[in-house]
């Protein structure tokens, strides 16, 4: 099964989703998994829940029917017919306008919601719960998680989405969803994968397992044993549109690279052992054979080997101590 979750926030769209695979309802390692959400001609992403190979097959051939995209009542009909035909769900994103549409047993479902969703009911559910922060976290009471993102357009959802999401696929009790968490988010001239870096900091010592964190509160965090130098981070190309997604573990410096055939839907794993941070970016242009700018932003969690000091927080809100192991984008610009 899987969870895609996408949402509408003024001008901007964001989309989650899981990358797990099961095989006789067992999941299958990282690498075996696949990205479910694919970028096609039009400015558009689809999403798809159910089987991986019809849902290629039929991004395939909606390259071949419209290979410079087509209009919006096109491409609805076109994948009513492929969820009739295949028993795939789909959740399709429009950037300009933004509009999400979800189509379930061949039928648009029509609905006023900003956020839709496809996938196993139990696991959404379960990711309302985590938003409305009614359900503990996976790490409640041993760490709190901080991720960063590195450059989403203002008021985008992106993190949002992100922060549910990556509770579920880390609660081992939702079978259905796992793997990577990707994100994909919409700029003025498509969509592109998020850049994040999800980090593990330390409980805070004098707080119970119950607490829930608030960002008012005067803590500085810090990471030690196996918090320590933890983060999954997604990293994206620099160009729009394609189906290439990396994630790296920081502490095992190990990399997973998708992508698909002829920049279809990123059903394939290359993984990379012992790939140092600095190493990350020449690492995938020379899998890839062409320099794709990759937008990446590695960061770990890190201990200040002894006492935390509160003191220069100033004003009320929280401190992270962590350390930028590699980033590739460009400076702001100086006022």
């Amino acid at each position: 099964m899987t969870l895609v979750v996408g949402r509408i926030k003024g001008p901007r769209i964001a989309i989650a989703a899981d990358t797990m695979l099961t095989e006789h309802d067992k999941p299958l390692p990282f690498q075996h998994g696949v990205v479910k959400s694919c970028m096609l001609p039009g400015d558009i992403c689809v999403s798809f829940a159910n089987s991986p190979d019809t849902a290629r097959r039929a991004f395939e051939l909606f390259v071949q029917t419209y290979p410079n995209g087509t209009k919006y009542p096109d491409v609805v009909e076109f994948f009513e017919q492929s969820s009739n035909a295949t028993g795939n769900d789909y959740l399709v994103a429009f950037t300009n306008p933004p509009r999400l549409v979800k189509i379930i047993h061949g039928r648009y479902i029509r609905s006023i919601s900003k956020t839709q969703w496809i996938g196993d009911q139990k696991a959404y559910s379960r990711f309302r719960e985590y938003e409305a922060r009614t359900h503990p976290k996976p790490e409640q009471g041993r760490a709190i998680n901080a991720a960063l993102f590195a450059d989403e357009m203002k008021d985008c959802p992106a993190s949002d989405l992100f922060s549910a999401m990556r509770n579920i696929v880390s609660n081992r009790s939702i079978a259905s969803v796992g793997g990577f968490v990707s994100i994909i988010s919409n700029r003025e001239n498509g969509f592109r994968f998020s850049a994040y870096s999800d980090m593990l900091f330390d409980w805070p010592k004098d707080k119970p397992e119950d607490y829930s964190l608030a960002l008012t509160d005067r803590i500085a965090f810090t990471a030690t044993d196996e918090n320590a130098s933890f983060a999954i981070v997604q990293i994206s190309p620099g160009f729009m549109n394609l189906n290439l997604v990396a994630f790296y573990f920081t502490k095992a410096e190990k990399l997973f690279f998708f992508y698909g055939k002829n920049n279809g839907l990123a059903d394939q794993c290359q993984v990379f052992q012992n790939v140092p941070p600095s190493k990350i970016y020449e690492t995938l242009n020379a899998f890839a054979k062409f320099d794709f700018r990759w937008l990446l932003l590695v960061t770990s969690p890190r201990s200040t080997n002894g006492e935390v000091d509160t003191s220069r927080i100033k004003t009320p809100g929280n401190q992270f101590a962590f350390f930028c192991e590699a980033n590739t984008f460009p400076k702001s610009p100086e006022n």
